[in-house]
């Protein structure tokens, strides 16, 4: 989180946390009252352990079934200088890394250059329109799960190089009647013919989003097809006040997009994956289509709300329509992220995705207390930083288990109300 200056001490441990957190990449039913979280919350039941975890080396999965041909030219792969490698994440024989190609949707102005971790700016597009288009991204063959490798002065090293670092090699704008038949021949390839929306958080660039979301999908072993929705964050230590007003300009955007995904890609199954300031925007979305689908089946399958930057008390709010709109939805919270806890003091309010002092356990919502298992100095990335989190998100994907039939989860009551306790 970045907020604006303070006076005094409080301003200066402020502006401590959130510039720590800028050098980290991104680094239902009717509602509950207030919880004031009890310490003497007690484990209650403990779940058999599932198969083991997806391997950490997913560079030697199978490579998936080519992509059918339709009517639009899929843009060429960049030409490396290195070994080639092959598509949808998977090395060719040889390789010495995978291409992740991640498609994209954005309400962020473009800049004049062509390179690609500079091509989209932090400002909003005037016209409110979205563009579209894919981006091929590198995974070193000794990628390590959960990481983000980039390049470090501690090495010497000065510039990206996709044997070793997560790098955008290309990006492809598409006009949508391009976009949508390569996006459907990618689903249809994928065994479950299904795809997931990520959207970020505060403090993003279009480059590190998409570095995220290809990290995501290659760790996950995601088969369908990995979809960015990257709004205008500035990007920016101190641009938290202009980050805020721009989740709520880009909500109706976001909604018809994830409309537009679940009807016209061809999917049989959407999950949508969010973090931080992110949920805003997604809880928004996802509250609108709920009221315009009430009485049917829900669009999305699962949905991941990742330390949510929310106020609590308005999320309690959304919570009484929105979780109608996916099958599961998932709460990930910590009472260690020390970017929620400063969000907390700047708002004056809790917030969901922050257990230090409230709890937020609605109906429809499944939420897992992740204090356990955070990891760095601000625990704020746990969603994608920690194997944990993503060996869990991985079987809520692929086995469509609930909390209790997942591997490190204890149920605890509180207030007679149901949560889990991640321990790994």
């Amino acid at each position: 989180m970045r907020a604006p200056a303070f006076r005094g001490m409080t301003g200066l441990w402020f502006l401590f946390v959130f510039a720590a957190v800028g050098c980290l990449l991104e680094c239902g039913g009717c509602s509950s009252p207030n919880l004031t979280k009890s310490p003497d919350a007690q484990p209650t039941a403990s779940a058999p352990p599932p198969p083991p975890p997806p391997p950490s080396n997913p560079p030697e999965r199978p490579a998936p079934t080519p992509p059918p041909m339709t009517a639009a030219k899929p843009p060429e792969r960049p030409k490396a200088a290195r070994p080639p490698a092959a598509k949808d994440g998977v090395p060719a024989p040889g390789a010495s890394y995978a291409v992740v190609r991640v498609f994209y949707a954005t309400d962020r102005k473009p800049t004049d250059s062509k390179e690609p971790n500079k091509m989209y700016s932090g400002e909003r597009l005037e016209d409110e329109s979205l563009l579209l288009g894919t981006v091929d991204v590198s995974i070193p063959r000794d990628h390590k799960m959960a990481n983000i490798e980039r390049p470090s002065m501690w090495r010497l090293e000065r510039r990206e190089d996709p044997e070793k670092h997560i790098v955008l090699l290309e990006i492809t704008p598409e006009p949508l009647d391009q976009f949508l038949p390569q996006l459907s021949a990618r689903i249809a390839a994928s065994q479950e013919k299904q795809a997931f929306v990520f959207v970020h958080g505060y403090d993003v660039t279009f480059a590190d989003a998409a570095r995220r979301t290809a990290q995501l999908a290659y760790d996950l072993a995601f088969d369908g097809a990995p979809i960015l929705y990257s709004w205008p964050s500035k990007g920016k230590v101190g641009a938290y006040p202009a980050d805020e007003a721009t989740i709520e300009w880009t909500a109706p955007h976001l909604k018809k997009f994830l409309e537009q995904i679940a009807t016209e890609s061809h999917a049989t199954t959407v999950h949508v994956i969010a973090h931080s300031m992110g949920n805003r925007a997604v809880t928004s979305a996802l509250n609108a289509i709920a009221t315009e689908r009430a009485g049917v089946p829900p669009m999305f399958k699962q949905v991941f709300l990742a330390a949510p930057d929310i106020d609590a008390g308005v999320f309690r709010q959304l919570a009484m329509k929105f979780p109608s709109a996916a099958t599961r939805v998932t709460l990930y919270a910590s009472s260690k992220d020390e970017a929620l806890i400063a969000s907390k003091k700047f708002h004056k309010n809790p917030r969901a995705g922050d257990t230090g002092t409230v709890i937020t356990i609605v109906p429809g919502v499944d939420t897992i207390d992740a204090t356990a298992v955070d990891t760095g100095f601000l625990g704020h990335s746990y969603y994608g930083d920690n194997r944990s989190i993503l060996t869990d998100i991985y079987y809520a994907i692929h086995k469509d288990d609930p909390p209790d039939k997942r591997f490190g989860m204890r149920a605890a009551k509180h207030h007679d109300l149901t949560y889990w306790l991640f321990r790994p």
